[in-house]
């Protein structure tokens, strides 16, 4: 007998976090209610480096600082980070000045939680170095100290 497997992509992946983090990843409240006292987005200033381009397509969809289209306050990767961390670090990555390329290659390669893994041929490791790059700079131009 023959097995189908399905490969899912970044933004498959993606929507299936909304679907999982979306009604209770907000510590138990529904996303209506979540939306009921929205966090405010962090104003991010963000840097003109190739990585941009980079964590914009493949990052941002579960990583960026905004709300998500679901209307909840953050993004679920954004989300899982700020419950994590709780707040000793800001949840949004464009606000990380302490993520090199071997630390981002680390969770890219292997991927963790909700979070797939990618292959080289996906990201490279010059890519995964230009996000770091990327990261950083924003995070300065943003005032993160």
């Amino acid at each position: 007998m023959r097995r189908l497997m399905l490969m899912a992509s970044p933004p498959a992946v993606a929507l299936l976090a909304v679907a999982i983090y979306g009604a209770e990843g907000t510590g138990g409240q529904t996303a209506q209610a979540a939306t009921a006292s929205p966090a405010a987005a962090p104003h991010v200033v963000k840097a003109d480096l190739p990585g941009r381009a980079i964590f914009e397509h493949n990052c941002a969809p579960c990583h960026g600082a905004g709300p998500g289209d679901d209307g909840t306050p953050m993004l679920p990767g954004t989300m899982a980070l700020q419950r994590r961390y709780e707040g000793e670090v800001p949840a949004a990555l464009e606000l990380r000045d302490d993520l090199d390329g071997d630390t981002l290659r680390l969770f890219v390669r292997n991927g963790i939680g909700a979070m797939p893994m990618f292959r080289k041929s996906e990201l490279s490791d010059a890519d995964v170095d230009a996000v770091a790059a990327y990261l950083k700079a924003t995070a300065e131009a943003s005032g993160v100290k």
